[in-house]
């Protein structure tokens, strides 16, 4: 979700760790809450592995899969809501490594489970096949931009508030805006992504990213009412030069 992540999401160097029989991964900096995530190598190898069972949920197909040529000790992994079988052969890179996932659906708490962009039957990056949704490597899922949406009455614009973020460091505000990203349960927040069709210099969509426990569904449009913070690093990418934190629906 942070705009400076492997590429298209992460970017940030770190510490290179590994698991015998499971996706390397770079262990978060600092991070109590029971949700955690680790980001893996953008540089490194296509995985490939091959599914031992599934279970499918509204949002995500849950992989329990051994990886080919590391042995017979098996893991799990969830993509993008997807048709899989068992005993077949998948492909995927890079992963978010979450702690402690709850899936509601499967009444289930994985202790450990990789959060995978998409799978696909041949080993070509970003190739991914089947997925009904495409996700973030946060989990995330987005759509297209918004048009520009008025804001409430009191509120800010975004225009606004990125002109001159100084001023309103540590106020709380309102945003009205359409969420085009969210990504669930990272780090005990919800990551909501909101823009209301404002546009920079470069005629670039103002997109503000927003810390909430409020469930936001992809495409709604909403008045949140949070506080503004600058330069925040809460560690494993999560940079922000403007964030608003906490955030309640109005």
């Amino acid at each position: 979700m942070s705009r400076n992540v492997v590429g298209f999401l992460f970017t940030l160097c770190f510490l290179f760790a590994s698991c015998n029989s499971k996706p390397k991964v770079i262990e978060p900096k600092s991070v109590s809450n029971e949700s955690q995530a680790a980001v893996e190598d953008p540089s490194s190898e296509m995985h490939e592995v091959i599914v031992e069972d599934f279970l499918q949920a509204t949002r995500y197909t849950y992989l329990n899969v051994r990886e080919g040529d590391k042995g017979n000790d098996t893991f799990w992994i969830a993509v993008p809501r997807s048709e899989v079988e068992k005993g077949e052969t998948y492909y995927y890179q890079e992963g978010v490594r979450m702690h402690n996932f709850e899936s509601k659906e499967h009444n289930r708490i994985f202790e450990t489970l990789y959060l995978v962009g998409g799978i696909s039957k041949s080993p070509v990056p970003g190739g991914y096949a089947g997925a009904q949704n495409e996700i973030d490597m946060h989990g995330g899922r987005s759509q297209p931009m918004p048009q520009e949406i008025e804001p409430i009455e009191g509120g800010i614009k975004l225009t606004d508030l990125f002109a001159d973020p100084s001023q309103y460091s540590e106020k709380t505000i309102m945003i009205k805006g359409q969420c085009v990203k969210v990504n669930r349960n990272i780090m005990g927040k919800n990551w909501v992504h909101i823009q209301d069709g404002s546009k920079n210099e470069a005629n670039g969509s103002l997109d503000l990213t927003v810390t909430t426990q409020e469930e936001i569904a992809l495409g709604e449009v909403v008045v949140l009412q949070g506080k503004i913070g600058l330069n925040r690093d809460f560690g494993s990418g999560y940079r922000y030069d403007v964030i608003m934190e906490e955030a309640t629906l109005k």
